[in-house]
């Protein structure tokens, strides 16, 4: 008798264990800590990048290879795609029909080839940081005169493939939302590589900057590059100048409402030859922001106020957005945000000290 009962046991806890295993799988893929799924038009890692998701992304799963080794993920649009199975998660977990993984009409992909990360050189300079006479905010003022030590720093702001690539490698958060003004899925989409990355809070900028062995720009560098024109040595308005631009700038009545491709204003170029620093999207740069930061800023490589008293509550942001008027995109302005949030309308670009 005993030798019935044992095996018996056995085969119920088996079964016990497969239907306890078989109600709990599940069509839906949360990405892991530290791990990007990337989806393709194929189940192939040469195949076109559709999508990108970082850790904590919940994602709906219609399919698998055979081998459980890249599963079908639902996108947007009707569309879907292929993500290799992080390591991490259990086929045993997972809930998803035997699929074929051929290509079809609505996967297609179409590959965006990637701006070239450049820097502009800026010699050591001495200029005045103040707004012309009868223009800009209390906190623009006085006139003070700051001198600069010789810097790099990029000539367009950084774009959302440059930014997930250091996402990939785990040194940098993926954005906390995905979403511009108009575009639901942004900073997922990788037809939006070349526009300016959004949804980055100041740390997540800096941490980014560090690892490209940057840093963010100072205030006092970043008003420099906008709008001192040094062959002259005249401040101007705008990084364009003192009038109108000669062509469509990404900000004010003719702003286009969401970012663009960096770069894809060329009448947005300072003395410098720095592109989208009157338009297109504010950016973070390194200082606390203090209302009178100036009446005490240091003449010489100002960073920003030491002791925060005072100083309000967040860092401060330079230049224009596609959402801002064209007095918002003065070279001199200055504004700022709370740090612990990433926001739609602003972005930001490194610099470097040579």
């Amino acid at each position: 008798m005993g030798c019935l009962v044992i095996p018996v046991l056995l085969i119920a806890v088996v079964m016990a264990v497969l239907l306890y295993l078989s109600s709990h799988t599940t069509d839906q893929l949360i990405v892991p800590k530290d791990e990007v799924v990337k989806v393709r038009s194929q189940p192939a890692d040469t195949a076109p990048l559709m999508a990108r998701f970082g850790a904590g992304r919940r994602l709906n799963i219609t399919g698998r290879t055979d081998d459980w080794r890249w599963l079908e993920i639902r996108l947007w649009d009707g569309r879907s795609g292929w993500a290799r199975r992080p390591l991490s998660i259990l086929v045993w977990q997972l809930d998803a029909e035997l699929k074929s993984g051929v290509l079809t009409s609505a996967a297609l992909a179409t590959p965006v080839t990637p701006v070239a990360e450049t820097m502009v050189t800026i010699p050591n300079t001495s200029f005045t940081m103040v707004s012309p006479p009868g223009r800009g905010e209390s906190d623009e003022q006085p006139a003070h005169v700051v001198h600069l030590a010789g810097f790099d720093i990029d000539r367009t702001e950084v774009t959302v493939g440059q930014y997930w690539r250091c996402v990939e490698t785990g040194a940098c958060a993926a954005p906390a939302h995905d979403a511009s003004p108009s575009a639901p899925h942004y900073l997922n989409d990788p037809a939006f590589d070349n526009h300016p990355v959004i949804n980055v809070p100041w740390s997540a900028a800096k941490q980014y900057c560090q690892w490209r062995g940057k840093r963010l720009p100072t205030e006092a560098e970043w008003e420099l590059a906008a709008g001192w024109d040094m062959a002259r040595r005249a401040k101007l308005i705008w990084p364009w100048g003192n009038s109108d631009a000669v062509g469509p700038v990404n900000v004010g009545d003719g702003a286009m409402q969401d970012p663009m491709p960096v770069g894809a204003f060329p009448a947005d170029e300072s003395p410098s030859g720095v592109l989208d620093m009157g338009g297109n999207v504010s950016e973070w740069v390194f200082d606390g922001y203090k209302v009178d930061y100036y009446r005490v800023s240091d003449a010489t490589n100002p960073i920003g106020p030491v002791h925060q008293r005072g100083a309000g509550t967040g860092r401060v942001i330079r230049g224009g957005s596609f959402a801002d008027s064209l007095y918002e995109a003065r070279a001199s302005n200055r504004r700022y945000q709370a740090v612990a949030y990433g926001y739609p309308t602003v972005g930001f670009r490194c610099a470097k000290r040579r």
